[in-house]
């Protein structure tokens, strides 16, 4: 039965329209939903690749401190073997001088 042969057509049109714009509004509450959901899901993409990115960058950092680190330490021997070195020298040098004076 369309419109054209009822009784009441304003009725029937009205109910008509009630129901396309019933479909129509639950498509469009449908759409709006899954925009919703592809937004969040490319957020969280975006979270993981940015998470990820700046794991690999504190490894990286990790990594250059860990040489700076090692750099260090042998820096800081040599210095400690070079300090011993010249405590060996000044103690001789005291005693070449304290023998120079008692021999005076």
């Amino acid at each position: 039965m369309t419109i054209f042969t009822s009784r009441d057509p304003a009725a029937r049109a009205a109910g008509e329209l009630t129901l396309l714009l019933g479909g129509l509004a639950s498509t469009m509450s449908a759409a709006h939903a899954a925009g919703k959901r592809a937004a969040d899901e490319r957020k969280e993409r975006r979270a993981a690749y940015q998470y990820a990115t700046e794991l690999i960058e504190a490894r990286g950092r990790a990594d250059d401190l860990g040489r700076v680190a090692m750099r260090a330490v042998r820096h800081v021997a040599s210095l400690e073997a070079e300090v011993r070195r010249l405590r060996v020298a000044l103690s001789q040098r005291q005693a070449h001088i304290d023998r120079n004076r008692g021999a005076a």
